[in-house]
């Protein structure tokens, strides 16, 4: 016998408390009374306190040290072991979406899983513990550590694979961290172990898929032409097999699906197709899909029209080849207008001295005004120059056989941050810590040949296209699975902010501008201050690794650790047969000694 407690055998104690008060009985002496009325006046006290008397050996006085030995060795945890051998297996699921590929005979590969880790547990008995890792770029525990096997079937129904392409490295670590030394890991996916690594680190890799032709959505746009007058739906549809293979295509809108905007068959040959078409303008959120085959999760895809940002400019230059090289080159821009308050303005350099106002940025061309340029004569200069090429601002911009001229001398000064310089000598700067204090051009636009360049359309695209960033919205309204998601709201939140795609909600932290990495729920995305729906995005799958399941195969790679492993697991105490024994005796004791007692209070 072990006791698993052994302070429960303090409990002992009982047995001597329960002799000692069979031994000190108060009695109560005899008095006789000539009537009941009379025996209101008698005191009811004993003659003498207890007294020691012969014990008496009675069945009341067996049966409650009975009671209280039982009571106390299932107090101090009596068994007959006090810890089992049990098989610990652990099963890495491989959650990517081709695991639910359905076979012509409606069977996936996710099924066929199921099946050989339960014949797997069954093997082992029904003792075994097992632990369920579910991969993905942040894996996680999808039951145990070390659950019971009748806990497992439970666990499987709720593993419907949908993920991403993702690496398993992670969750392989994470795997083989609750294998530990006395364990048995088991990875099930679809794909043959790729050079057979874990056939040396005792793995058992379980390949269930089988290859099938498979035709999917691998990209997708939604854009409006620039007139606004039309939409363009832009798909990249690719077939993952040798043949053609036909397929029906349907776009309707979310809110009335049964109103279908487009409905046309095509014909898809093998690899890569682009295909574009017409659809009205100010149509809201539409579902693209095609007729089904072997994997639905790249059959559709949700598109919502982006709402473009308009960027207002104003052109501030004096008249002359700079004034007219900037027109040009702001009309070859989209989504650009003309404004009375605009968000960028070119001005003259001398007009940067005055105090910036909020939400427009401003870029001067020329000599500016003040104490930060030193008296000289302007130069000529054609190179090298040293370009900050992490700054977006120059983004595809070389400067090859560019004379910049009429640069002035400058002190430098700390709150300025040069972007393009020559020598020692900036000659595009940033005016101060944020964009709205202004950048600097220091030169002639009259003379230079920049504005012939292929960098002059570069360059103010670039500056248009840097804030248009900054502007509120999202960056774009269409993202793949997996992607981040930022999004400048232009203010401070009223009210609590989160996402909602379907039964996914996440609360998001109370910043001007959000963050956040697109969830694996594809559909609409809703942004939410309070109750008030902020924008509406859509996510999609997108995914071509998983889309080719050609791929796929069967077959059992690697195996087992060679020596039987165990898991040493504490049993309940339901689990031993001594401790219903002393269950059963101590209840038997208590009820017989009741059984005693009664009639005898009865009869007094």
């Amino acid at each position: 016998m072990i006791f698993t407690t052994p302070l429960g055998l303090l409990a002992l104690l009982a047995i001597p408390a329960i002799i000692a008060i069979h031994f000190f009985r108060r009695r109560f002496p005899r008095r006789p009374v000539s009537g009941l009325f009379l025996w209101q006046s008698v005191q009811r006290m004993p003659e003498t306190g207890g007294r020691v008397a012969r014990l008496p050996i009675t069945a009341s006085l067996i049966l409650e040290c009975l009671a209280a030995l039982m009571l106390a060795l299932l107090l101090a945890g009596a068994r007959l072991r006090t810890a089992g051998e049990t098989a610990h297996l652990v099963v890495l699921l491989d959650d990517s979406a081709s695991m639910s590929a359905t076979s012509a005979q409606g069977e996936s590969s996710r099924d066929r899983a199921v099946r050989r880790i339960m014949a797997e547990i069954e093997r082992l008995g029904p003792s075994a513990r097992v632990s369920l890792v579910q991969s993905g770029e942040r894996p996680s525990v999808l039951l145990g550590p070390a659950a019971l096997a009748v806990e497992v079937p439970h666990a499987l129904e709720t593993w419907k694979p949908q993920a991403p392409h993702h690496s398993l490295a992670l969750s392989l670590r994470l795997a083989r961290e609750l294998t530990g030394a006395n364990g048995r890991l088991l990875i099930v996916t679809d794909t043959p172990d790729p050079g057979k690594r874990d056939a040396e680190q005792r793995a058992l890799w379980v390949s269930t898929g089988v290859a099938l032709p498979n035709v999917g959505i691998t990209a997708a746009q939604r854009s409006v032409s620039a007139d606004r007058s039309a939409g363009i739906l832009s798909l990249t549809l690719e077939n993952f097999s040798d043949s053609t293979a036909r397929r029906k295509l349907r776009v309707a809108t979310i809110e009335n699906p049964e109103n279908e905007i487009i409905t046309k068959d095509i014909d898809l040959p093998a690899g890569v197709s682009s295909l574009n078409l017409p659809l009205p303008a100010r149509v809201p959120a539409v579902r693209v899909a095609l007729s089904g085959d072997a994997l639905l999760r790249d059959n559709e895809v949700v598109l919502v029209e982006p709402r473009p940002q308009v960027v207002g400019v104003e052109n501030l230059l004096p008249e002359g080849r700079g004034h007219e090289a900037l027109t040009k080159a702001l009309d070859a821009l989209s989504d650009v207008t003309r404004a009375e308050n605009p968000h960028l303005s070119f001005v003259a350099a001398e007009t940067l001295t005055q105090p910036p106002v909020p939400g427009k940025w401003r870029v001067g061309f020329g000599r500016p005004a003040g104490a930060s340029f030193e008296k000289g004569e302007a130069q000529d200069f054609v190179g090298p120059f040293v370009l900050e090429k992490r700054n977006p601002l120059l983004e595809g911009v070389t400067l090859n056989g560019v004379v910049w001229t009429g640069a002035f001398p400058r002190v430098p000064a700390s709150a300025t941050h040069p972007l393009i310089s020559v020598a020692d000598l900036p000659l595009v700067m940033s005016l101060g810590s944020t964009p709205e204090v202004g950048f600097l051009f220091n030169l002639d636009l009259n003379r230079t040949n920049l504005i012939r360049a292929p960098d002059w359309p570069v360059l103010i695209s670039n500056l248009v296209e840097f804030r248009r960033r900054q502007l509120p919205g999202p960056e774009r309204w269409n993202y793949r699975m997996g992607e981040w998601i930022r999004i400048r709201l232009g203010r401070e939140p009223a009210g609590r902010l989160r996402i909602q795609t379907g039964s996914v909600s996440r609360e998001l932290p109370p910043n001007s501008e959000l963050e956040f990495i697109a969830p694996q729920t594809q559909g609409l995305l809703h942004v939410l201050e309070g109750e008030k729906v902020l924008y509406e995005l859509g996510v999609n799958f997108l995914d071509e690794e998983e889309g080719d399941l050609r791929r796929a195969a069967s077959g059992d790679f690697g195996a087992f650790q060679t020596q039987a492993a165990s898991l040493q697991t504490e049993n309940g105490p339901a689990s031993d047969p001594l401790f219903w024994l002393l269950f059963a005796a101590g209840t038997a004791a208590i009820l017989g000694n009741w059984c005693v007692i009664a009639p005898r209070r009865e009869r007094s």
